[in-house]
């Protein structure tokens, strides 16, 4: 955690009034600020931290934290704040505090990640310290991001690993699966998969797709749905006996989910 302790003492109290009391990030918070910075724009697989609405999202590789309860705090760093520094975002990690400080120099605006201990323990020393440019413009001096081409074929016509092939659907997808990224074979989709198909749950129109774990597909699992409209994920993935919801799919939903998993997974053998 950064050490000016006083800052952090007086965060509850200078909480910004653009932080909803849903833990969501206002329009105006979202325009000055959102969007994906990382520390090399012109090479999409370095480490990246993205600010949503309602969440702030560490991504390097494999290595993914995620924090919710989304908060703007102008004040966080006290009297002491450099010139540069316009705001912090803080969010609620697994391990604790996530946070990411902007900055705006002459180049645009720029993050540098925080937090509490074993937050940063887990991002690791070296990438704490880096500068994450902004990369997809903004009220910022824009930067060129490369970015991975549009699907070249529609969800229908594909498996699973489909949802990966689109920048917004994927993103989409790792944001639903959280923590569950660790899972190489949810994180990449690559194990068996049929193809997927359009069904109506609870009113609304989805993708459903269906992924296992190559070589364990009885014990290692998910149904996912994709609202297109929406750009959502809902989901259920099951582990060697334990069943994890993603997305925080509404109860009409979770319903189905559990309907769609059995007919895929236990109505015959996988």
């Amino acid at each position: 955690m950064n050490p000016r302790t006083l800052g952090a003492i007086i965060t509850l109290a200078a909480i910004s009034t653009s932080a909803s009391a849903q833990g969501k990030l206002d329009a105006h918070t979202m325009k000055a600020f959102g969007g994906t910075y990382q520390v090399d724009c012109s090479n999409n697989t370095s480490p990246k931290a993205t600010v949503f609405a309602d969440a702030l999202v560490f991504l390097d590789g494999d290595k993914r934290i995620a924090g919710s309860k989304v908060e703007a705090a102008a004040s966080y760093y006290g009297p002491s704040q450099p010139p540069e520094y316009r705001t912090v975002l803080l969010s609620q990690a697994a391990g604790g505090q996530l946070l990411f400080a902007i900055y705006q120099d002459k180049s645009g605006y720029y993050l540098k990640l925080d937090g509490e201990p074993k937050v940063m323990a887990a991002i690791g020393k070296l990438i704490s310290t880096q500068k994450f440019r902004r990369c997809d413009g903004g009220t910022s001096k824009p930067v060129q991001a490369s970015a991975a081409p549009p699907r070249k074929y529609a969800l229908l016509e594909l498996s699973a690993s489909g949802v990966l092939d689109d920048p917004k659907s994927r993103a989409a997808f790792q944001k639903a699966i959280g923590p569950l990224i660790r899972e190489s074979w949810l994180a990449k989709l690559d194990g068996p998969s049929p193809l997927n198909q359009q069904v109506k749950v609870a009113g609304t129109d989805y993708v459903l797709l269906s992924a296992c774990k190559n070589r364990d597909c009885a014990e290692n699992n998910a149904v996912l749905l994709y609202s297109v409209a929406q750009d959502l994920v809902y989901g259920k993935v099951y582990q060697r006996g334990k069943s994890t919801l993603v997305g925080t799919p509404p109860p009409a939903v979770v319903s189905e989910l559990e309907k769609l998993w059995k007919s895929e997974w236990r109505s015959q053998p996988k």
